[in-house]
């Protein structure tokens, strides 16, 4: 599930079962974890935190004091950032990571990656297993040639389609905010999420999953409908790739990738 609100990602890879972002509550975290996986929240190896805005990290520490085997990933200025949100956490379960500096865990490797956010030291994630790769960028105000170079040609891409340029600019958030919004540090609109997906799609991309859509600022079908003509301009082949919108406050389909 995914929105301005609050955002939340499962990924399983062989006995290895993480969670990335935990922006909702703990309670709202463990149905959403069970309804969508079938995972249990005792399974979780690892949490993994991309920055420390609260539609990110609410429900990061009840999950940490709740599940004691659950070890929590985040750079330490994500840590500094978070740390009157999420509460006490275990030092035994925080695990601090540097951006480029590739995590091993179970039959994943972990890369994080630089992005372009208005939080302190935010990251992207590369997760590979050796066979597939996933790429996932939640929150960008600008799309990077690192960023590039890193995700080109996975499997699977989750990607900020955040705004409507039209919707944000007319609808009624004050102006300081639609400034940040759009802003380098704020979040990738559909135009731009289009023009990175152009760069990125490679010749093993299947599936790309659309995430973080404001519920004032966007639409699924807006966001669809643009992302899709930018691709089609570009000459990708549609007929290969499977596009979908993350929902707002629900588990989505499970990926097979």
């Amino acid at each position: 599930m995914s929105s301005s609100a609050g955002n939340a990602f499962y990924l399983e890879s062989g006995q290895t079962r993480l969670m990335i972002d935990a922006g909702q509550s703990g309670r709202a975290l463990t149905e959403a974890l069970e309804v969508g996986s079938g995972c249990q929240p005792q399974e979780l190896a690892a949490l993994f935190l991309s920055h420390g805005h609260r539609d990110h990290v609410q429900g990061a520490g009840v999950m940490a004091r709740r599940y004691k085997q659950l070890s929590v990933y985040a750079t330490e200025g994500t840590w500094g950032e978070m740390e009157q949100i999420v509460g006490p956490i275990c030092p035994t379960q925080k695990k601090t990571f540097s951006v480029g500096k590739i995590i091993e865990l179970g039959d994943l490797k972990i890369k994080p990656f630089r992005v372009a956010h208005d939080a302190c030291d935010p990251v992207g994630f590369l997760f590979s297993n050796g066979e597939k790769r996933l790429g996932m960028v939640t929150d960008s105000g600008i799309f990077t040639s690192e960023m590039v170079k890193t995700l080109y040609n996975a499997d699977c891409l989750v990607l900020e389609a955040n705004h409507d340029p039209d919707l944000l600019w007319n609808g009624s958030y004050p102006w300081p905010l639609k400034k940040r919004v759009a802003g380098t540090k704020g979040h990738l609109s559909n135009q731009a999420a289009g023009e990175a997906l152009a760069q990125i799609i490679g010749p093993r991309t299947r599936q790309i999953v659309l995430i973080h859509l404001s519920r004032e600022n966007n639409q699924p079908e807006l966001a669809l409908e643009t992302v899709k003509g930018i691709l089609e301009e570009n000459k990708a082949c549609l007929r290969k790739l499977k596009i979908e919108v993350a929902p707002h406050d629900q588990p989505s389909n499970y990926i097979t990738i």
